[in-house]
């Protein structure tokens, strides 16, 4: 039996209302509907029936998602029969899974996720949040949109740590578009400090792991570790370029190998150096442009003793590298 027909405001609209946040997009689910019903839109979705409305926002089926296999791709969708509770219990997290009736006015928030904005808390929905290695990034990321105010709730912590193995199913292009989104993000440093606090971070990240395995201990660099001197600079890059924070995230990279082969940090600004220690996909012009200030970082403070020609052969340089 098809449940009664209802279509829903879900998702990170329905978050961000509750939480008097500016609504960017849109999505809605359909409840008891067929993908005929809605043949009169451009479809958009290719695993499953997503609608284009005329005002930008998306419609879906809802659906039921089963793992068939690993990472990302791997799953079965029905839509047949599926109930707005079935369809939110599928989403990553308690504060995502909340649906609202713009007919009545009514909240269907099946997961407590009203309270857990009101106590500032990440929570997954269910086991099924282990079956997207993705949802660790967004998790990560939703904490330092929203701030270190927000806690992870230690039942998602226990969950996010089993999920070692599927996180090696992470795909470099994916994790590419979720970085994006970090680091346009004025507190982008949360996501990594939040990724090594689940003790993950080296999973996703295996060379901005070594970081937090090195402590300087020299005049420059009296952190505890590398990985805390990069985050400082990270947190001080609140509204500066990619390029800028990515740069701060492998200015240093090559350290522990260049301390431990030659006892200090010779040669850790070269870029044959920390270009293979770049665990990120991201575009050629876009990693140009971080080796070459990487390359250089150390010698920025010489610009205003520099002549004439050094500070225009710098430029020059860093025009045709950016």
């Amino acid at each position: 039996m098809m449940p009664s027909k209802k279509i829903y405001l879900v998702g990170g609209a329905v978050r961000d209302r509750l939480m008097k946040r500016e609504i960017t997009d849109k999505d809605y689910v359909a409840v008891g509907y067929l993908p005929s019903e809605f043949s009169h839109l451009k479809q958009v979705g290719k695993d499953f029936p997503v609608f284009l409305q005329p005002d930008g926002s998306e419609l879906a089926l809802a659906r039921l998602e089963r793992k068939k296999g690993k990472g990302y791709n791997g799953f079965e969708v029905e839509t047949a029969g599926v109930t707005i509770e079935d369809d939110l219990k599928r989403r990553d997290l308690t504060i995502n899974a909340i649906a609202y009736d713009e007919e009545t006015g009514k909240y269907i928030d099946p997961f407590g996720g009203k309270e857990d904005i009101r106590q500032r808390l990440l929570r997954h929905t269910s086991d099924a949040f282990a079956e997207d290695p993705m949802r660790v990034l967004r998790l990560a990321r939703f904490r330092a949109t929203f701030g270190e105010t927000w806690k992870i709730h230690p039942a998602t912590r226990v969950l996010v740590y089993a999920m070692q193995e599927e996180l090696d199913y992470l795909q470099p292009d994916r994790v590419w578009k979720e970085m994006q989104k970090v680091l346009v993000l004025p507190e982008a440093h949360l996501f990594f400090e939040t990724l090594f606090e689940l003790g993950v971070l080296g999973a996703v990240f295996p060379s901005l792991y070594t970081l937090t395995t090195l402590k300087e201990g020299n005049r420059y660099h009296r952190e505890a570790t590398l990985f805390t001197h990069v985050m400082m600079v990270l947190k001080e890059l609140k509204e500066e370029s990619m390029l800028l924070k990515l740069t701060a995230l492998y200015h240093d990279i090559a350290k522990p190998y260049s301390y431990r082969i030659y006892g200090d940090d010779r040669e850790h600004t070269e870029p044959k150096l920390i270009e293979p220690r770049i665990d990120l996909q991201m575009p050629s012009k876009l990693k140009s442009g971080l080796l070459f200030l990487s390359e250089m970082h150390t010698k920025v403070l010489e610009l205003p003793t520099m002549r004439v020609e050094q500070v225009a052969e710098f430029f020059e340089r860093f025009n045709k590298d950016t």
